[in-house]
């Protein structure tokens, strides 16, 4: 007989804590399921640097004509629009950009390779101010280029610029 109640205890111990531990994961799954869902993380932005993000207008006047952009919020942007204002001689190069030296070196930023029409961009290499007028699938060389702005309106303004044209800009 005391066989038979010592496997009877073990069988209700047993019993007992399986019933526990069972409880225990119920419990903690309904605490988990009943709990406020966890904000959603935030996911980074894919867009041009500066695109969403506050900005800075400038005009871009050549002659009687005017171009007006925005700057990108970016370290390399905020370094040439502390140059403002600022006057240049313009040069076309490869039928794609007007280019022109700029007064000092600015803040180099992320390079890139690659660039839409309408874009400005900054070339450390010779401190240059590049204006995309064209697209024509060229690649940029080594180090590339830092994007600093793009033309909001009057880009024709920019591709119609002879190579002895000066270009004024100003903050907007």
């Amino acid at each position: 007989m005391r066989p038979m109640i010592t496997g009877l205890v073990v069988l209700t111990t047993a019993v007992t804590a399986i019933a526990g531990l069972t409880a225990c994961a119920s419990t903690t799954e309904s605490a988990e399921n009943s709990a406020t869902p966890a904000s959603p993380t935030p996911q980074p932005a894919t867009s041009q640097p500066g695109q969403d993000a506050p900005f800075t207008q400038i005009r871009l006047r050549i002659g009687a004509t005017e171009a007006t952009a925005r700057l990108y919020d970016n370290a390399t942007a905020r370094d040439f629009a502390s140059l403002l204002p600022v006057t240049i001689t313009l040069h076309d190069l490869g039928g794609r950009e007007k280019a022109a030296p700029l007064p000092r070196e600015l803040t180099d930023g992320q390079d890139q390779s690659s660039y839409r029409a309408g874009q400005l961009g900054y070339w450390a290499p010779s401190n240059d101010l590049a204006i995309y007028y064209r697209e024509d699938g060229f690649t940029i060389p080594d180090p590339g280029i830092v994007m600093i702005g793009e033309i909001d309106t009057g880009l024709d303004a920019i591709t119609d610029a002879d190579d002895t044209d000066t270009l004024t800009i100003t903050a907007a």
